[in-house]
């Protein structure tokens, strides 16, 4: 190539000469001809990617966004590709996912500028014209009793304090635990839930000076703690994350902070920390956290319902930093033995300095005696550390905290939950990297490329319409405030399997009539990922697949959401029958899900072709798998790579489409003896006889 020739790419496009990539930059010129031709100067026309070519790109480029010369080398020569099309495919990518986070994020800049603006406007006019009621003269908005400039005080004091412990932190705090260049891992507010009557948050209370204050007080307190943890001499760097030894110095805090306090039996607190990789920008997970209905979307699978109860002024200036808030949640583990956690807690969030945030979150009112009834948390202080990486990435370390009474929780759920796994911080970073990386593929990638046959509008319907089947295969087991599901009593019913019911009368997306919910857990001595493997394969569907009558499967529709994390959707065909399956399966460090339910033939073609997924029925069934938090012999926590399983089978039927009818006990008594025979086919396949 000459020295004209190598100004140019093979897709026609020109880079920037200062660049980042071998000394490359990522910002490129398009142009509509190619390189010169060493002969006569002739320009070659652009070069356009094959289909393949580009999903095979897209999907390197999710676990490496920055190949080396050896890669890009490989990388050509499996796509037919020159080294130069591969170097300048991943430069415009690159700056096409800059350009479209810089877009966004201006978009909602703007937003926020006019807002701000608007509130600043009605401030002002508010104190010019406030007055005495008494009087009628012109009153001093800034009269406070002694009191709250006290607390005014304080706050001032815990800033400088904080301020104090960020400086000695590095400017990459968490580099000595995770490189940059290590592959990263990776609702709505229900108002159902009743505000706390002790805490005054009802959602029309406002909140007085004193209040704000007092909650602000605790907010820094919080922040001040977990700057401390978040340090790399902290215990949590010292002692694997995943180990209940790695709370043993937490515990001992708590313990001597409240040692005139009674606690009730089975009091315990639990701790972990995790980091790693997620794809998306710090500001955008900043806002994510901040809004609840987004939050509740995220973490659909630990958080089936939240509310904020109050956004609490700070004067704080910026969009974010310094915001504060009231929120009330739910938690839960996909079990029916498993009680859901009660949790109400501060949310404050604070800009530590340019491109790192920081999320804490901490109980109000922490009364350990406040926790006999099972379904109630301390949230102690928790949250996480954000800080913008190159390429659109963050990288997020995740601490959390709790006080809570295990001994409402079943004994197989125990060690999970005390280990920090069940609810804790591995289990919450990595549902947002599998949610992130499920919007980056979604995003970047042509749907109708992924699955021949779909339109683009079509496999966004089938994604959203999976979404749906697993939220409601969620609720079918754990049944948070936000449903209409009810538990019943069954006779003589199997150990650990709980059933529930519920009444449709012209509920969108599903059958009227009533419905019945089975549920089970059960342990198995086999890993994690053995266990989804046998169970998403389907050449060992009918095994334990009471619907498939021994029927061969034909996979119709296939979209990866999610690679590292195994997320696919499909819709599975049987043959002789010709029944339709929607399917949703994923694994990784938050457990492992394969979710399904029939669907009928017309309305499944309508959403294939674009139509709308809100009035498709749905009847999910599956399973969900987590490790058993059992310490192996070395002491450390199972989490999927050692050790047993926990897994739950969930079953949604319906009984009749007469909401008025009578759900008799034989019926319910058939149901359990098909989810035992499931189970037992599932284990006779792996061999397990206990």
């Amino acid at each position: 190539m000459n020295e004209q020739g190598d100004d140019f790419d093979a897709v026609g496009n020109i880079p920037n000469p200062s660049g980042a990539e071998n000394g490359e930059s990522d910002h490129m010129i398009d142009a509509t001809s190619g390189d010169n031709d060493q002969d006569g100067g002739r320009m070659r026309r652009a070069h356009r990617h094959t289909a393949y070519q580009t999903q095979e790109l897209e999907n390197f480029y999710l676990e490496n966004t920055l190949p080396t010369e050896d890669q890009r080398y490989e990388l050509g020569q499996r796509l037919n590709m020159e080294p130069k099309q591969v170097k300048f495919w991943f430069q415009n990518k690159r700056n096409q996912m800059k350009i479209n986070s810089d877009h966004l994020e201006n978009i909602t800049l703007r937003e926020d500028h006019d807002r701000l603006l608007l509130t600043q406007h009605q401030l002002r006019s508010a104190m010019l014209h406030c007055s005495c009621n008494i009087c009628g003269r012109a009153t001093n908005c800034g009269d406070i009793d002694y009191e709250v400039q006290k607390l005014i005080v304080e706050n001032t004091i815990l800033e400088r304090e904080i301020n104090q412990l960020y400086s000695k932190i590095p400017s990459r705090p968490n580099q000595m635990l995770v490189s940059p260049s290590q592959p990263p891992h990776c609702s709505s507010s229900n108002p159902g839930i009743n505000a706390t009557p002790e805490l005054g948050l009802g959602g029309g209370t406002r909140t007085t000076e004193k209040e704000r204050s007092m909650f602000l007080d605790l907010a820094i307190k919080a922040l001040k703690e977990l700057l401390e943890l978040g340090e790399m001499d902290c215990p949590f760097g010292k002692i694997d994350s995943r180990s209940s030894k790695a709370v043993s110095l937490i515990n001992e805090k708590y313990k001597n902070a409240s040692n005139n306090v009674t606690k009730p039996p089975g009091h315990v607190v639990e701790a972990s920390r995790e980091i790693g990789l997620v794809p998306m920008t710090c500001l955008t997970l900043v806002k994510t956290f901040m809004d609840t209905e987004k939050w509740v979307n995220v973490f659909a699978p630990i958080v089936p319902v939240a509310s904020t109860r109050k956004v609490i002024p700070t004067g704080s200036g910026g969009t974010k930093s310094g915001s504060l808030q009231l929120i009330q949640a739910e938690f839960q583990v996909i079990s029916p033995l498993v009680p859901k956690r009660q949790v109400t807690f501060l949310r404050y969030c604070k800009e530590l300095r340019h491109g790192l945030w920081v999320v804490v979150d901490v109980t109000p009112d922490q009364n350990p005696t406040l926790l006999s009834d099972g379904g109630s948390i301390n949230r102690l202080p928790s949250g996480l550390f954000i800080e913008d990486m190159a390429n659109g990435y963050s990288q997020v370390t995740w601490i959390e905290q709790a006080e809570y009474n295990e001994s409402h929780i079943h004994p197989l759920y125990q060690p999970l939950i005390g280990s920090g796994i069940g609810l804790g911080a591995t289990r919450w970073l990595a549902t947002l990297q599998r949610h992130c990386e499920s919007l980056s593929t979604l995003s970047s990638t042509n749907l109708a490329e992924i699955s021949p046959g779909l339109s683009a509008k079509g496999a966004s319907e089938v994604v959203k319409l999976a979404q749906r089947m697993t939220l409601n295969y969620y609720t079918g087991i754990t049944s948070s405030s936000g449903n209409k599901w009810e538990k019943i009593q069954v006779e003589n019913v199997v150990q650990n399997m709980s059933f529930m019911i519920r009444k449709n009368v012209n509920e969108p997306g599903e059958p009227n009539g009533i419905l019945l919910s089975a549920a089970t857990s059960v342990w198995f001595p086999v890993k994690q990922k053995a266990l989804f493997a046998f169970l998403s394969n389907p050449s060992f569907r009918h095994v334990w697949d009471t619907l498939t009558h021994n029927a061969t499967m034909e996979e119709t529709i296939r979209i990866q959401k999610a690679k590292r994390h195994g997320n696919i959707i499909s819709l599975l065909k049987f043959a002789g029958n010709g029944m339709l399956v929607l399917q949703e399966i994923w694994n990784d460090a938050s457990g492992a899900m394969v979710v399904y339910s029939p669907v009928e033939t017309n309305p499944i073609e309508w959403v294939k072709r674009g139509g709308d997924s809100d009035y498709v029925q749905l009847l999910p069934s599956g399973f969900s798998i987590m490790p058993d938090g059992v310490p192996d012999r070395k002491g450390k926590s199972k989490t999927g790579g050692g050790g047993g399983c926990l897994l739950t089978f969930g079953l949604q039927l319906l009984f009749s489409s007469n909401p008025t009818a009578e759900l008799p006990q034989g019926y319910v008594k058939n149901v359990e003896v098909l989810m035992v025979h499931t189970i037992g086919k599932i284990k006779s396949a792996l061999h397990i006889y206990t």
